[in-house]
């Protein structure tokens, strides 16, 4: 479990929710409600700040400079690693805090082959307005509601996402640096041949990445690139897909087809299959081919 943030002064509440448990990859989310807010903090992982509800006049000082702004759903804040920061309101505000490992934005610099890992610096932000980092902070936050075989995957993905979007917008590498991604139509016949073959198995974004010789966060970006959805989402869809054949063509247990899919209990494969389409796996059978193809 990564260890929590240092507080130096004043004192911040246990989060609302939190990722420290789940053990995800260079990645902790929390929700916090802050209120009368007072502290100075000096994190060692990169924060993201995504406000989510109440409007707040913020102050912060920082290396020796202090100015407020006033939040609103939306902001977002970005605060280096190791940067020492008093924080005070003293209103209510509903925030999701992304604390980024230096470690994993280190590996994802390197991967994508575009600067020194260890040269790069993350510039400090105090609140503007980026449309994917809201996104991925929303996302990541129900990411802790997920469960099952493929939780890890989009979380996985979302982060190199989140990583990728932060070295390419905020650090001194100019957007020149970065080479284009793009997956051969080779490799791209590969992965679809990969997730079909393993659909039954717990599916990773390294393995997936493996399998067609290319770093994780590489592969997110080049996938949807290509393809128009995440490896996650796609995965899913196949996932459907390979259920729907089984509900129609065969007699099998709901329980065995959930097992075939790469589903860890019916409950799980119930629950994603209706999110996808809508009806229940058992509903789905009782229909007949023209009901079930609308």
């Amino acid at each position: 479990m990564p260890p929590a943030p240092p507080v130096i002064t004043g004192c911040v509440r246990e989060p609302l929710l939190s990722s420290r448990l789940r053990g995800w990859d260079g990645l902790v989310v929390e929700l916090h409600s802050f209120n009368e807010l007072d502290t100075t903090v000096q994190s060692s992982d990169h924060v993201l700040a995504v406000h989510l509800a109440g409007t707040v006049a913020l102050r912060r000082t920082f290396e020796g400079r202090t100015c407020t702004r006033k939040m609103a759903s939306g902001d977002v804040t970005i605060t280096p690693a190791g940067s020492r920061v008093r924080w005070e309101q003293t209103s209510t505000s509903l925030v999701t805090l992304l604390r980024l490992a230096p470690a994993y934005v280190r590996r994802m610099a390197g991967d994508e082959g575009a600067m020194d890992p260890g040269r790069f610096e993350i510039r400090d932000v105090f609140a503007t307005r980026d449309a994917m980092l809201e996104r991925a902070g929303r996302r990541l936050l129900g990411g802790l509601e997920l469960e099952g075989v493929d939780s890890n995957l989009y979380v996985d993905t979302l982060a190199c996402e989140l990583a990728l979007h932060l070295l390419r917008n905020y650090t001194n590498a100019s957007g020149s640096e970065w080479p284009r991604t793009r997956l051969s139509p080779h490799k791209l016949r590969r992965t679809f041949d990969y997730i079909e073959d393993n659909l039954g198995s717990p599916l990773t974004l390294a393995a997936i990445a493996g399998a067609v010789m290319l770093s994780p966060g590489h592969f997110a970006h080049a996938f949807r690139e290509a393809t128009g959805v995440s490896p996650h989402r796609y995965v899913v869809e196949r996932r459907v897909e390979r259920a729907k054949a089984l509900l129609r063509q065969s007699s099998l247990p709901i329980t065995e087809i959930a097992d075939r899919v790469g589903c860890s209990s019916h409950s799980h494969f119930s629950v994603l299959f209706h999110r996808v389409t809508g009806v229940t796996p058992r509903r789905f059978r009782g229909l007949d081919a023209s009901e079930a193809s609308t």
